[in-house]
């Protein structure tokens, strides 16, 4: 997400990160049997990360 801002990445293309990261943590993880799920990242209005 950082270098993708410093590269100044659109709303939308953060909203694909955002998603393919989650996808992978929680549904794709350890070989999960949802390995082919597809997630979408729809109606977001506002999300918080911290590190």
């Amino acid at each position: 997400m950082f270098t993708a801002r410093e590269q100044g990445a659109t709303e939308q293309q953060f909203q694909q990160i955002a998603t393919d990261g989650l996808a992978r943590m929680y549904f794709r993880a350890n070989n999960s049997p949802a390995h082919g799920l597809g997630v979408e990242f729809t109606d977001v209005e506002q999300i918080e990360i911290e590190l």
